[in-house]
Formats: structure tokens, sequence, C-alpha cells
């Protein structure tokens, strides 16, 4: 063999062993980076699962907290009657106004007024069996008490619609004061714990 096929021999051989070093080196990082890119994304991926599963935590922590204490429970369910409490004496005092506008007459009133008293009835049955912790019988009682009250005004209203009686739209107004001062009781609480 002579010098000159010794180097070519050589330099095909090293570019041989070159190219395949460099194919075997890119290889090689590209299978490092793919690993470094698969270990990120799998951090990634394990950051996304943690994170969903903190919010997911705090919103059931919020919303469906399974350690609330009685006195919160009892909260949440007086404050959902006080609601729909509300919500009715809206409604109904929207047919007063329609009365005092002359839109309803006293029998239409009457009608009505019979309507939202067993509404009201309903609301006391409701409240009655509400769960109550110890040392809050007493709030229990004022919503009560106002539910009644409240429920004696409409009633006494309805008497005065049908004789014109005004003891019985005296009786109303007063047994309607006597509800709101009842109220005031239920309502620090439900300010003091909500």
């Amino acid at each position: 063999m002579t010098n000159i096929q010794i180097s070519r021999r050589f330099i095909m051989y090293y570019f041989f062993y070159k190219r395949l070093l460099l194919y075997g080196l890119k290889n090689y990082l590209l299978f490092k980076a793919s690993d470094k890119l698969k270990l990120n994304s799998k951090k990634a991926l394990f950051g996304i699962i943690i994170s969903a599963a903190v919010v997911v935590s705090i919103v059931l922590a919020i919303f469906f907290n399974p350690f609330k204490s009685n006195v919160q429970v009892f909260s949440d369910s007086l404050s959902a009657l006080v609601s729909k409490s509300q919500e009715l004496t809206r409604k109904y005092q929207e047919e007063v106004g329609k009365w005092n506008m002359k839109k309803h007459d006293n029998l239409t009133m009457v009608t009505i007024t019979d309507r939202y008293l067993s509404q009201f009835e309903e609301l006391e049955n409701e409240a009655r069996n509400l769960s109550v912790p110890n040392g809050h019988d007493n709030i229990k009682n004022s919503f009560i008490r106002s539910l009644e009250s409240e429920a004696a005004s409409y009633e006494h209203f309805k008497n005065y619609l049908i004789t014109g009686n005004r003891t019985e739209d005296q009786l109303s107004n007063d047994n309607l004061s006597l509800a709101y001062q009842y109220e005031k009781d239920y309502a620090d609480f439900l300010l003091k714990n909500h």
C-alpha cells in the first residue's frame, strides 16, 4: 500500500468514524434532551395535577366543608329559611301594594292573604324542625316568633279587609312591628356567623 492509499483509507475511516461519532453524539444528545423533556414534562404534569388537586380542595373546603361546626350548619340552615321568609314577605307586600293602588279589591286580597298564610305556616314548620346546637334555642325561637307575628299580622289584616274594623288594622301593624323586633335577634346572630 502506498502512502496515498493509506492516506485515502485513513481519511475515509476518519470521516466514517467522525460521522459515526457525530451521529452517535447527536443521538445521545437527543436522547438526553428527550429524557430531560420527558422528565420536565413529567414534572410539569405532576405540577399540574398537584395544582388541580389544591384548587379542588380549596373549592370543596369553601363550599362543602365536611368539618363545619354545628353552629355553622345551623347558621347556614337558618340563613336559607330567612331568605325564604324575606322572599315570601316581599311578594306579599307587592300584593298589598296592588291593593293600595286599587288593583285588588278586598275579597281578592283576602284570597291572596289566605294563600300566603298557608305558605308562612309551612315555613314555620320547617323552622320548628331545624336542628339547633346547644345554647342557640333562643335564635331559632326568635325566628319562629317572628314568622308567627308576621302571620298574625296578615291574619288581622285579613280580618280588617272583611270587617273594616280599625282595631284589626292596628293589631296587624302591632304584630308586624313585633315580627321586626324578633328579627333583630336572629339577624345579629347571622351577621356574626356568616
